[in-house]
């Protein structure tokens, strides 16, 4: 499917842009829209390790966890079906 642009002024300067870039006019208007989509979408903040650090601490203080040394005991069958049933029967009946 085509792109018609109406527009000359428009139309040169995506050809501007597009020889500058050294690609395809469709190539122009490729690179354009992705790069304005991208600063459209909300940005992702990145936690550091020390975030990440305190929050799983956190995470093992509210829970608990923080009771049972580490590294924690691997589950055993025994603990794993003593999970079961769960009383959701969405996942017991599964």
């Amino acid at each position: 499917m085509g792109i018609f642009i109406k527009n000359p002024e428009t139309e040169k300067i995506v050809r501007e842009i597009a020889a500058l870039r050294g690609t395809t006019i469709t190539g122009a208007i490729d690179a354009l829209a992705r790069e304005a989509l991208e600063r459209e979408q909300p940005k992702v903040r990145k936690r550091t390790l020390e975030e990440m650090r305190a929050a799983t601490e956190a995470f093992r203080r509210v829970t608990g966890l923080d009771k049972e040394p580490l590294p924690l005991r691997p589950m055993t069958k025994a603990d794993w079906d003593a999970l079961w049933p769960t009383g959701i029967p969405e996942i017991d009946d599964a």
